[in-house]
């Protein structure tokens, strides 16, 4: 049994991949759980490593479901694996000696569907396929020489999400006022939502939490970034054209495919939303998906708003006269107006589930980061902080005495905040937050529930001091 080392410093690594399977971010963090330290995470670096174009076509092959035998997933799992451990070295540098942990989300790349009985939820509605995330974490251990925690899995009870678990740490800063003890010894204080974070990726993700840190709820609002990053990416198979004729630029990156997601908004900047007839039009038709009749404790994927639903919303659009492609007679639909269509319900997505299933957001109180108590906090990390029209549009869809920001107005860069988020459930996992887990399923190197841990040549697994 390794024995409980006091040194409360430590320094890790966080590995995760977006859908697009374009990149893999890495975080060197330094993790500290002293409770007078402000930030008990702090980003070191962060590094998006581009994963090689030939590995991400047999990924992206692997996850349309496309039949693949046992040997070629295998051989997936190890090159991922691989790639994986190079992030973590390029991510590290000069400081590789020091990083004590590795944390690893791996890649989701296929989906196994269940029958559709067992995959029904008890309203009928049918539930998202399992993602199944590769990257074969001992080989990831092997490569680094370092103690790695990977397949991070909830407990059977928890209604919250893994991650949620991670947020409760990292965005502890916010919640605590070091002015004055008296707003935590409120009644209401462990109850009453303080603070909520949207990680808006490819799904938009919702965790409320209490002042006093606790999980209050954790669930996916709606689609984040999927349906307008599936826009851009395929604008010329769905017949999509700039809205201003003179925008050779824009429509030449379109045609050839060469966007992956708006940047900036721009796109969406410079379009209106279309809300149409009642019976056709694209919000209308996209509250209708099964997503949104599961109960709140709910995960989404591109089964709920993947292409299929994507072609679906597009096809509400009125299509523009072939006045500009005379020559062929070519119809066409405006982009401009479909992505901003489409961010608006991105948006309204994140606004029906505060007032649905988080209720009242009260103020934090913690006057040491800028913020008056009295007015409800929301932080947008990921993609969608980068994305000025939505957060433009999230603030004037925005109640009285509701402050919308950015993960990195606030001390958590945005992009790095997933990865991030893995760092600390590793070291969560080290410190044994959520007790035992299991030994034989953990490769013999023993675990928790957060996370399965491997370590090289079955040296024993590091213990960490508990955050307090």
């Amino acid at each position: 049994t390794a024995s409980l080392d006091r040194m409360t410093r430590r320094v890790g690594i966080g590995l995760t991949a977006g859908p697009s399977l374009a990149t893999i971010d890495a975080a060197l963090v330094e993790i500290d759980p002293n409770p007078i330290r402000l930030k008990p995470v702090e980003l070191i670096e962060f590094l998006p490593v581009p994963v090689p174009p030939d590995l991400r076509a047999r990924l992206v092959v692997a996850r349309s479901g496309a039949a693949a035998t046992p040997a070629a997933m295998s051989e997936l799992d190890t090159e991922v694996g691989k790639l994986l451990a190079d992030a973590a070295k390029k991510v590290a540098g000069a400081r590789l000696g020091e990083v004590e942990f590795i944390a690893s989300c791996g890649m989701p790349v296929a989906r196994v569907s269940a029958s559709s009985e067992e995959s029904k939820s008890d309203d009928g509605a049918g539930a998202p396929p399992e993602v199944v995330r590769i990257g074969d974490a001992a080989v990831l251990a092997r490569d680094t020489a370092k103690c790695v925690v990977s397949d991070f899995v909830p407990a059977e009870s928890d209604e919250t999400g893994v991650f949620s678990t991670a947020d409760a740490v990292l965005f502890r800063h916010l919640l605590d006022d070091t002015r004055t003890v008296e707003w935590h010894r409120k009644p209401t204080a462990d109850t009453s939502c303080a603070l909520v974070v949207v990680h808006f990726g490819a799904m938009a993700a919702m965790t409320a939490l209490s002042g006093t840190g606790r999980v209050l709820r954790s669930f996916d609002c709606g689609p984040g970034n999927m349906v307008m990053n599936l826009i851009v990416q395929n604008a010329a198979a769905l017949g999509l054209e700039p809205k201003d004729p003179k925008d050779e630029t824009l429509a030449e990156k379109l045609r050839a495919g060469e966007m992956r997601f708006d940047e900036g908004g721009k796109i969406a900047k410079g379009g209106r939303i279309y809300h149409g007839r009642t019976k056709d039009a694209p919000i209308d038709f996209a509250w209708t998906v099964p997503f949104f009749t599961r109960s709140p404790v709910r995960r989404g994927s591109e089964a709920d708003f993947g292409m299929e639903f994507t072609k679906t919303f597009v096809s509400r659009f009125p299509k523009e006269p072939p006045v500009r492609f005379a020559e062929v007679g070519k119809e066409w639909r405006n982009v401009n107006d479909v992505v901003r269509t489409a961010l608006e319900h991105a948006a309204l997505c994140i606004m029906e589930g505060i007032a649905s299933h988080v209720g009242a957001v009260h103020g934090s109180g913690n006057h040491l980061m800028g913020h008056s108590g009295s007015a409800g906090r929301v932080l947008i990390s990921g993609g969608g902080a980068y994305n000025w029209a939505l957060m433009a549009r999230l603030r004037e869809l925005g109640w009285k005495n509701f402050r919308f920001e950015t993960s990195t107005e606030c001390g958590i860069r945005a992009d790095a905040a997933q990865a991030m988020r893995a760092a600390t459930l590793g070291y969560l996992t080290l410190s044994g937050v959520a007790g035992p887990g299991d030994d034989e399923a953990a490769g013999g190197a023993g675990g928790a529930v957060l996370g399965k841990v491997y370590t090289p040549g079955g040296d024993p697994a590091p213990v960490f001091e508990p955050i307090k």
